[in-house]
């Protein structure tokens, strides 16, 4: 169940920092203070490896190991969850235009 929920976790905490209506005003906000961090906001490997890194300690374990590994298996998530999105909006879009 752990495994499920820090998968799920991870891609959408990533979803919600990196895409959301929500997060807009802070991205705003950051990004003439803090370049780097407003880069890292906006790249899903790199906000998927730190939501991994944060939600490990909470669902996996309390081995460092562990979480940087769980780092690395968010940033892939991340990745993925938004491949995986972004080709089902191209494909809908596809299909709409079609009829």
């Amino acid at each position: 169940m752990n495994l499920i929920l820090f998968i799920l976790g991870v891609i959408g905490m990533t979803h919600i920092i990196v895409d959301s209506v929500i997060m807009e005003p802070v991205h705003k906000w950051i990004k003439p203070r803090s370049r780097w961090l407003a880069e890292l906001m906006d790249c899903y490997q790199c906000s998927g490896f730190w939501c991994g890194v944060l939600l490990a300690p909470v669902l996996m374990s309390y081995n460092p190991l562990v979480w940087f590994a769980c780092g690395c298996s968010g940033s892939f998530l991340a990745q993925l969850g938004w491949l995986t999105l972004d080709s089902l909006e191209a494909y809908v879009k596809t299909c709409a235009k079609d009829k």
